[in-house]
């Protein structure tokens, strides 16, 4: 598991993008041994560069290439770079959303946020806690720093928290650069005098249904027999299980249903709740997270 590899900074806007354009010109510039190329083509600090790195890998945009020399775009990066090259299509940030809290190693952290801490009001204490006992049964290495903790913890705030909501006041864009990811509106203050905050569900007007179906296709990806698993889900495992809608997004039963009967009426699925089944099957069984994303912009 990898704690603190953003070194400590989040994700700004136009990161991802100017980053992915780089690798697109060349394919080494991200590489540790070239630090300073990085440096004067992107614009940004040797530490930001290994942040933005890191940024990309998480959220599914590159991976590492031939011999470990270069990085390659992955499908899912390519398809953003021909349909939404600056990352500002909604659709676009809800599937890098669901790739970083999907991420159980590169992004550690988001992964427990999202998936294993079940508390919806919580502090910092509350929060690194928890995460320790995880490690402790999860992790190969038994203890992290307690610094890397909290500052995971303050760089998921940055991520999907605006600047004017943490400070009480609005910022000049100058002073301040947010994450894209603070438009999802996934996490809030509860209170500013005692430093709580709360997950909130995603706004179901702002989350696509075919992005739902995404995060449905990684999931299975991601199951013990890749491509081979059945087409046919649990709706309780859609719910509460590891990388599912249900978690990465902050759905309730409720909220859940409202997607997956969008997903039944346009004909990407078929729910069955008769003789306690309670399962979804999917109409296009090779259906991938990629080939939803494409779907999305085809229907923008």
């Amino acid at each position: 598991m990898k704690f603190k590899a953003h070194q400590s900074f989040f994700i700004r806007k136009g990161w991802l993008s100017k980053g992915l354009r780089g690798v697109q010109r060349n394919s080494a510039l991200l590489m540790p041994s070239n630090s300073k190329e990085a440096m004067n083509e992107l614009g940004l600090g040797a530490n930001q560069v290994v942040a933005l790195r890191y940024w990309l890998q998480s959220t599914g945009l590159i991976e590492m290439g031939f011999r470990n020399r270069e990085h390659s775009i992955t499908d899912l990066g390519e398809l953003i770079l021909e349909k939404d090259p600056y990352i500002e299509e909604t659709g676009t940030l809800w599937a890098l959303h669901c790739n970083l809290a999907s991420a159980q190693e590169e992004a550690a952290s988001w992964y427990f946020f999202f998936n294993e801490f079940k508390m919806n009001v919580f502090g910092k204490g509350d929060f690194t806690h928890a995460i320790e006992r995880y490690i402790f049964l999860y992790n190969d290495k038994k203890k992290v720093a307690l610094t890397s903790l909290d500052a995971d913890f303050s760089c998921i705030l940055n991520t999907y928290i605006p600047h004017d909501r943490t400070n009480g006041r609005a910022s000049s864009p100058e002073s301040v650069i947010d994450s894209p990811l603070g438009e999802l509106g996934l996490i809030d203050v509860e209170s500013k005098a005692a430093k709580t905050y709360r997950k909130k569900p995603a706004n179901l007007v702002s989350l696509p249904s075919l992005l739902v179906l995404y995060a449905i296709c990684e999931m299975r990806d991601d199951g013990p027999d890749g491509r081979n698993e059945a087409a046919e889900v649990k709706l309780e495992t859609l719910l509460d299980g590891p990388r599912s809608p249900g978690r990465v997004f902050n759905l309730d039963s409720v909220g859940l249903l409202t997607k997956l009967y969008e997903l039944e009426n346009d004909g990407w699925l078929r729910i069955n709740r008769t003789a306690g089944l309670d399962v979804i099957r999917l109409t296009s069984p090779d259906m991938d997270g990629v080939s939803c994303l494409g779907n999305y912009y085809e229907m923008i």
